[in-house]
């Protein structure tokens, strides 16, 4: 197993004020033993370290014993799992270590073995699907939790998996659990995948050339971002003001400085959700209603369109969910440490290699279309705790909500205090930045549940065509879309329904 380098916070954590929703009448469905357990404050003595943090206790009994069973997680070797969530041993790095420990205090408490599983070589979320029916159609509980995909709307998963609003112990109202997703990606109050702080937030983001912005006498990109000026507008302006023809040959290609890099691939489907809008929108009685015909999603096509087409962007393929694939290409020839970028649209969990460039760099949230947006929104493209319906709820519960527990009291201030702030973001202003992106952490059940459909990546689909005719797009797609959506909703209404 690969040391674990980490450089990003947990998805919980950042979920803003305002978007806090309640867990979906998840009291009312837990088991009374469950009930009795809330009710009791049994959370082992913790020392006080001056973190507030430790004194959020959780509800797990004392007396919580499983016998030394073995417990299986099981995930696809896809985006960060390989290497930030499960080490080995600990080395003296302090992220390796918080994650090792994290395991072992989890182990002790509840006198388990935690096991984890991967498997590699095809498309990660149909190898999660394939694994969840092999084993539940064979009645085997070999897998206790698996860590899914980001699109993780498989019909054939639907009734394979327990509703979390009815397993005990996962403890909703705690600050370890992601409340808006449970929001946006619950049906009719059943809820089929979750987050917790077990699960690292993965948004993109845009990052930038401090030297550039320098040399070219440009806008503070941080002073736009809290003054509410940081649009795709002043982004392409900034672009054209600083790209330029190095070799003079009289054209642009890759040997000369952009104002901005990007691939015309999934990452930019992030610009839909920063500019406010998501795909569908839920109604309070579950009605899915599309957005895409609205004139605001024409506004960002165009927008984009204008700028990634034009001689100010410089378009490549790479994929940072390859992160460790060997062979695949994780980040851009024309990366930042080249010094001919100013702008860069990537993950924030490439940022690790970030770090070791000698450009310095800030990173901000991706932009706004237009100033009077209130905030700046962040597409997480994190994946989802669930657990197969073969498992003991009452053990996968408990060690779920242990594990989220370790990660929201040590794991999480080590990824923020220690290795954000001091070796990704250079400076306060980017941990400001970061700060804003986690805030304005947002899910989007058209993508999560669209099972890829051409609507769900709803920016690159029609930016990779060179097309701004979003209305034909739209009505072209809308029909397997929207239906696919309802199937969705209508089998796990059907099978979850007492």
């Amino acid at each position: 197993m690969k040391k674990l380098l980490i450089v990003l916070l947990a998805a919980a954590m950042i979920a803003a004020p305002a978007l806090c929703l309640a867990s979906c009448g998840a009291d009312e469905n837990k088991p009374e033993e469950q009930k009795a357990a809330d009710s009791a404050d049994d959370t082992p003595e913790q020392p006080d370290l001056g973190d507030p943090r430790l004194a959020v206790k959780d509800n797990l009994p004392k007396d919580l014993n499983f016998g030394g069973i073995g417990f299986n997680i099981f995930y696809p070797l896809w985006s960060m799992y390989p290497s930030y969530y499960f080490v080995d041993e600990e080395i003296g790095e302090i992220m390796n270590d918080a994650v090792y420990r994290r395991q072992k205090n989890v182990e002790e408490r509840l006198n388990i073995n935690i096991n984890y599983i991967s498997k590699g070589g095809g498309n990660a979320a149909n190898i999660i699907a394939e694994e969840l029916l092999r084993t539940v159609l064979a009645g085997v509980d070999e897998y206790q939790l698996m860590l899914t995909h980001c699109i993780a709307g498989n019909p054939e998963m639907i009734g394979f998996v327990h509703d979390w609003n009815k397993i005990a112990y996962a403890d909703f109202s705690k600050p370890w659990w992601n409340q808006q997703m449970n929001a946006e990606l619950s049906v009719q109050n059943v809820l089929l995948l979750a987050v917790s702080d077990l699960i690292i937030f993965d948004p993109n983001v845009i990052y930038f050339n401090k030297g550039l912005i320098q040399d070219y006498a440009l806008e503070n990109p941080y002073e736009l971002v809290k003054a509410g000026k940081w649009t795709w507008s002043k982004l392409a302006e900034m672009a054209k003001q600083t790209s330029k023809d190095l070799n003079g040959d009289g054209k642009m290609d890759k040997e000369d400085q952009y104002g901005f890099v990007t691939t015309v691939g999934w990452m930019l489907q992030s610009a839909l959700h920063g500019c406010g809008m998501n795909t569908v929108t839920k109604t309070n009685d579950g009605e899915l209603l599309l957005n895409l015909y609205d004139e605001k999603y024409g506004q960002i096509i165009q927008t984009l369109s204008d700028l990634i087409y034009s001689d100010s962007t410089f378009t490549e393929d790479w994929d940072p969910n390859t992160l460790d694939v060997p062979g695949r290409k994780f980040q851009p020839d024309l990366n930042m440490n080249t010094n001919r970028a100013l702008f860069i649209a990537d993950a924030l969990s490439v940022g690790r290699y970030y770090r070791t460039y000698e450009v310095e760099f800030g990173i901000l949230p991706f932009p706004k279309l237009e100033e009077r947006q209130e905030k700046y929104w962040s597409l997480s493209w994190n994946g989802f705790l669930t657990v197969p319906i073969t498992a003991n709820a009452d053990v996968s519960g408990a060690v779920c909500e242990a594990l989220a527990v370790e990660s929201y009291r040590y794991v999480v201030p080590a990824y923020y205090d220690i290795i954000l702030t001091s070796k990704v973001a250079r400076d306060e202003d980017s941990k400001e930045m970061i700060d804003i992106i986690y805030d304005g952490a947002c899910y989007d059940f058209g993508l999560n549940y669209g099972n890829g459909n051409a609507l769900s990546f709803s920016v690159n689909s029609l930016l990779s065509a060179k097309s701004t005719d979003y209305v034909s797009f739209v009505e072209r797609n809308e029909k397997n879309f929207m239906t696919g959506l309802q199937k969705v909703c209508d089998k796990i209404t059907a099978d979850y329904a007492n």
